[in-house]
């Protein structure tokens, strides 16, 4: 079915509502699917769950990049359960507010399924996590690092933690050092003194942890593990990177 959206896909971002209706069509039992398999009960076209999961498909069809690491599939998959997520959350948090509500089994009901899908949630997101940190090990290794070494070779410093930090979003802003490292596994050192204020003798110390660094902020394949961590400052960002 993935090789479907590969075919309708580029035609619906031209504009071609026909292509989307056609795609829709033919992914109406892989909706109706999710949505069950997300509820954990029958569901039919005529449920309100239904609907949400079709508006959920068609914002799906909207956002979908490649660049994003997942296949179409996986990506509705997730658009649509989040969308439920949020519907049966926002049902008991009306039901909660509302001095009529008689209905206590209905609204205990809601809330297991919130719940339920709360954990659900945080059981798929530890397993991509996972399935990342298995895969960014393997990168690593490609570069001479690999990922149990990283708490052995990062640098004791906070300050220097800080610096390369920094170091590896300049250079994963710089394409042509970023294609120099992945063609020839190694820094491109003579071209980053030239641009950065920092030592040779200090990039090649810790070459090891600036190149892990680099794999994380640089590199599509790690989104997830970009995601999982929230940055909001350089010396938050180095304690996150401490804990992979």
């Amino acid at each position: 079915m993935n090789n479907l959206s590969e075919e309708y896909l580029p035609q619906i971002r031209n504009g071609d509502e026909q292509a989307r209706s056609a795609l829709i069509v033919q992914y109406r039992p892989f909706i109706l699917k999710v949505v069950k398999h997300v509820c954990k009960r029958r569901i039919g076209w005529s449920d309100d769950e239904a609907s949400i999961g079709l508006i959920a498909f068609n914002e799906a069809v909207d956002r979908y990049r490649t660049e994003y690491g997942k296949t179409f599939n996986n990506f509705a998959f997730l658009m649509i359960r989040r969308r439920l997520i949020d519907d049966f959350r926002k049902k008991i948090k009306i039901s909660q507010n509302e001095a009529d509500w008689k209905d206590e089994e209905e609204m205990l009901y809601i809330a297991d399924k919130v719940s339920s899908l709360d954990a659900f949630e945080r059981q798929e997101r530890a397993a991509a996590l996972s399935e990342d940190l298995v895969s960014y090990d393997e990168r690593l290794q490609e570069f001479g690092v690999c990922l149990r070494e990283l708490e052995d070779i990062m640098p004791s410093h906070r300050d220097t933690r800080q610096m390369l930090v920094r170091i590896a979003r300049n250079f994963c802003d710089n394409r042509e050092w970023l294609n120099d490292l992945f063609q020839k596994k190694k820094l491109p050192l003579k071209a980053m003194t030239k641009e950065i204020n920092v030592s040779k003798k200090t990039l090649e110390r810790n070459r090891k942890y600036l190149i892990s660094l680099i794999l994380i902020f640089g590199c599509e394949d790690f989104t997830g593990i970009r995601e999982s961590i929230s940055f909001t400052s350089v010396e938050e960002e180095t304690r996150c990177v401490e804990q992979l």
